[in-house]
């Protein structure tokens, strides 16, 4: 696919990225394809209990504490 050389300036574009389509109702949008990390944020969300990783996480800052 071709993109006039200012929209690629504009989104920073360049030879050889990947990018994702989404169809819409009027037309379709081009986005940035995910970053490979980014595309595993979420996957064990339902794997991890937010409440007790930040008190794990909170008990630990507390340890690292100069007293």
């Amino acid at each position: 696919m071709t993109l006039p050389k200012d929209l690629r300036k504009k989104f920073r574009l360049e030879e050889g990225d990947k990018v994702v389509l989404i169809p819409l109702e009027d037309g379709i949008m081009l986005k940035h394809s995910l970053n490979p990390l980014r595309e595993l944020r979420g996957v064990l969300r339902q794997e991890i209990d937010v409440q007790k990783a930040s008190r794990f996480i909170r008990e630990l800052r507390k340890g690292w504490r100069l007293e």
